[in-house]
């Protein structure tokens, strides 16, 4: 063991420590000397408010409050991150669904105007028709397998996956506006 001087307040103190902690003790000191004032006439209760003012800054740098494990605050953060993550995912879904549920009323609509045209007319329209209804119905299946796909909640995983799926729904409901749209203009635009 080794004897440093340490001084606090203006008053020495010897502390034994560990072969090689020498700087370290000092350091130490150094920081509750530089939080010390004179706020009590007893130099016991002035080392007191020296040392706490010390920790709350040590607290404040890491971050966490006392007593907390520094560990479970990052986690906590982890798991905001992960649910805005799956917030914009959810949105971006809910679009989706959204588009898909527009161009299904366009698409009834759509009949409904082909029942009434002539039979050339009605022939044509039955073939877009039956196109956008296969598309339809290939745009249900990819976002039916995309709600039963899992997201993985932990890692880098679910980020790359998020920032995948994000891009992916937007441009699946473009597509499903864009077929909306297409309908709406009827023949000419088709």
């Amino acid at each position: 063991m080794s004897t440093v001087e340490i001084t606090i307040g203006g008053r020495e103190f010897p502390i034994s420590c560990g072969p090689g902690d020498e700087a370290r003790v000092r350091s130490l000191a150094e920081a509750i000397d530089g939080h010390y004032q004179p706020r009590s006439p007893r130099f016991s209760q002035n080392l007191l408010f020296a040392c706490l003012l010390a920790a709350d800054e040590v607290f404040d740098k890491a971050g966490v409050s006392p007593g907390e494990d520094p560990e479970l605050a990052q986690l906590r953060e982890r798991l905001d991150e992960v649910e805005r993550e799956r917030d914009l995912l959810e949105t971006a879904l809910s679009s989706a669904t959204d588009a898909r549920g527009r161009l299904e009323r366009d698409l009834r609509a759509a009949r409904e105007e082909a029942d009434s045209r002539s039979n050339a007319e009605a022939s044509a329209q039955a073939e877009r028709i039956a196109t956008l209804e296969k598309r339809c119905a290939d745009l249900q299946h990819r976002l039916e397998d995309a709600q039963m796909q899992e997201l993985p909640l932990t890692g880098g995983s679910f980020r790359s996956a998020g920032e995948e799926l994000l891009p992916a729904l937007e441009r699946f409901a473009g597509l499903l506006e864009s077929c909306a749209d297409k309908l709406e203009g009827g023949p000419a635009n088709a």
